[in-house]
């Protein structure tokens, strides 16, 4: 969201063939409207859009993947809005296997972050790519899962060009652990300390409005379901915060996306389990605790709806995305 009249989501639609090309839409304030956008491979391979970010309304970020061709994997994928149309800018993918783009963020013209992770032999490892005002480059990122291990990253967040987060999992044993790392302006640093007990962990998003204050949502999966995960980081450490879980302990819960607007407003979105169909899950942090907000489910009672992301702007205008059964859904507060 740039305004309350000007919003993009991204994501990918399906062809009558069985391939996905890229999806654009644009709000203008009064309706969503598909915006073309390039699939650079063509109809016949599969094109995915995953994170969307905007410096202003005439310098916009998209990122995801793309199948280069049947033998060499997916390669990444970004493109721009120059404030007229949408165009494929060159980015780097690193060895010939799969490579995957999930998030971006940028806080100005020349300061990017692209982020998600590629295959390496029988591993995955992270992927952190840089815009700095001509061109992307691949930055060195941590993989602590070990040369053996799995390592990647899914969402990312900057407020300047020596801050910003990165969080995702790595593999440890047959466990899934929880990962964030840290841009300093120098060097991307594994942190450690997440407050996350026994069990597997996965972050999805992350959301920062200073050096001070952070937040990080996934899942925590402890028993027979998973668990609704969010840490907050206070400028010292990480501190994992009590979270909402409608579905219970007896079904899954999980957070996939946040934004924060100040050290009083959060918003949080994902999905819970009635059983055997999902339900849309929102959450909003009101600087003392984080509360379900009840949000609708367009499937109905057949099936599933679950949000992916959001993004918020002061008083209380707020959007929310995802899907409803095969079809895309965005949901507004405010």
């Amino acid at each position: 969201m740039l305004s309350p009249c000007n919003a993009w989501l991204v994501g990918r639609y399906m062809l009558s063939s069985g391939v996905t090309q890229t999806l654009i839409d644009h709000y203008n304030g009064t309706a969503w409207k598909i915006v073309p956008s390039p699939d650079p491979a063509g109809p016949l391979r599969g094109h995915y859009l995953t994170g969307v970010a905007s410096v202003s309304a005439h310098d916009i970020w998209a990122v995801g993947f793309y199948d280069a061709s049947g033998t060499s994997g997916t390669r990444t994928l970004i493109e721009r809005w120059n404030g007229t149309s949408w165009k494929v800018i060159k980015s780097p993918s690193v060895g010939t296997g799969n490579n995957f783009l999930a998030g971006v963020t940028t806080t100005s013209a020349g300061n990017a972050w692209a982020v998600g992770s590629y295959v390496s032999g029988a591993a995955i490892k992270t992927l952190v790519e840089h815009w700095n005002g001509t061109s992307w480059k691949v930055i060195k990122s941590p993989n602590p899962g070990g040369p053996a291990g799995d390592s990647s990253l899914t969402g990312v967040a900057a407020t300047s060009a020596h801050n910003a987060w990165a969080v995702g999992k790595y593999s440890s044993g047959t466990l899934d652990r929880a990962l964030a790392v840290h841009w300093n302006g120098t060097a991307w640093k594994v942190i450690k300390g997440l407050d996350l007990g026994a069990g597997s962990h996965i972050l999805e998003g992350v959301a920062a409005t200073s050096a001070g204050n952070a937040w990080a949502v996934g899942l925590s999966a402890q028993g027979a379901a998973s668990q609704t995960l969010v840490e907050h980081w206070n400028g010292t450490s990480w501190k994992r915060v009590k979270s909402a879980n409608p579905g219970g302990t007896a079904h899954s819960n999980a957070l996939t996306g946040v934004v924060v607007s100040s050290k009083s407003d959060a918003w949080a979105v994902g999905l819970y389990s009635s059983g055997t169909i999902d339900r849309t899950l929102v959450e909003h942090w009101n600087g003392t605790s984080w509360n379900p907000v009840k949000s609708p489910n367009p499937g109905g009672s057949a099936k599933s709806s679950f949000l992916i992301s959001v993004d918020a702007r002061p008083a209380g205008n707020v959007w929310a995305v995802g899907f409803s059964g095969s079809h895309a859904l965005a949901l507004h507060w405010g």
